[in-house]
């Protein structure tokens, strides 16, 4: 069944995560049942394709599921349009998936979307990497301490996977000065910044043009899960079988894009608005097959909480694990 696409969802993040804990004591619109189209919330980036592909090959069809996609320019936008029931599921990065729940918004995960780490064959160039000008003296992320770094949002995912990867490669993240840009690749570009990240297929654009250096892939969400399904705990409970076939059918679609990289191109040209011959050339995310389980939440909940991503305590990931 074809999607609603592109419909936008316009709220700023700021008054998204400020809306966030205005709205977490108050869940009148989250306890939809469920009837009619599933409503699911993404914003267009190669971490939404699998669920346009999904949906085009008839995946939502097989599990009895209507769905209708709408998408946001940012993760944080779709937290509000969550609590309040114009949307049942959304697509979130796991870093502000975390923060919003460690405010006390009341979210379940249902299900994995984008596996993190550098995936097998991208230990050069992967679909989300660190970027310095070319005869940059900065050689290695771990060069990177002491240095200014650009990134759209400090605290946001983007800010955490740096962090964590130059830590990994032996550097310390806690002397990089970050600088707040709404175009860090403009930032680097102009000298304002010593370097910043990009994801795919932004990187592979970059890197055509020869002006930039790759210095190396980010590790992303510290090696969990990098993007998940979440939706509210009051639709959660109303709708226990549509959410669980929603699972299922998200890991089908996983599966099947991971095994045809014809039809991931096809479909993130659509979605991306993009050049396939660019997409066929692009670093692409392994999609999650397998059930996001406690123990997976409990992970990325320690790599937040180890670079202070929560003002108020740590969430429970017991609490956040689909029944």
């Amino acid at each position: 069944m074809a999607s609603t696409r592109f419909r936008a969802l316009a709220t700023t993040a700021v008054a998204a995560l400020a809306l966030c804990t205005a709205c977490s004591s108050d869940d009148s619109g989250s306890k939809s049942s469920g009837d009619g189209p599933l409503k699911l919330a993404v914003f267009a980036s190669l971490n939404g394709v699998p669920a346009f592909a999904a949906d085009d090959e008839g995946v939502f069809d097989k599990h009895g599921l209507d769905v209708e996609i709408s998408t946001a320019k940012t993760s944080t936008e779709m937290v509000p349009q969550l609590l309040g029931g114009k949307v049942n599921l959304a697509l979130l990065d796991t870093a502000t998936s975390l923060v919003a729940a460690g405010q006390g918004v009341d979210l379940v995960y249902v299900a994995a979307a984008t596996d993190g780490g550098i995936p097998e064959g991208q230990e050069d160039f992967s679909f989300a990497n660190v970027w310095v000008k070319k005869g940059s003296p900065i050689k290695s992320l771990a060069d990177l301490t002491g240095k200014t770094v650009g990134v759209p949002q400090i605290k946001s995912a983007p800010w955490v996977d740096l962090r964590g990867s130059v830590d990994e490669a032996g550097g310390d993240s806690s002397t990089i000065k970050f600088v707040e840009s709404p175009d860090p690749l403009a930032a680097l570009k102009s000298g304002q910044v010593d370097a910043t990240t990009t994801p795919e297929p932004v990187g592979t654009v970059e890197r055509a043009k020869g002006e930039l250096h790759p210095l190396g892939p980010v590790n992303s969400g510290g090696g969990g899960s990098a993007y998940v399904w979440v939706t509210t705990r009051a639709f959660a409970d109303a709708n226990q079988d549509k959410v669980k076939a929603f699972a299922e059918a998200v890991r089908e679609g996983n599966k099947t894009v991971n095994g045809d990289r014809d039809l991931l191109v096809k479909t993130a040209a659509e979605v991306l608005k993009a050049d396939a011959a660019l997409l066929e050339k692009a670093a692409f995310p392994v999609y999650a097959e397998k059930p996001l389980t406690q123990e997976d939440i409990e992970f990325s909940v320690q790599y937040m909480d180890k670079y202070d991503m929560f003002e108020k305590a740590a969430p429970d990931a017991g609490k956040l694990i689909l029944p």
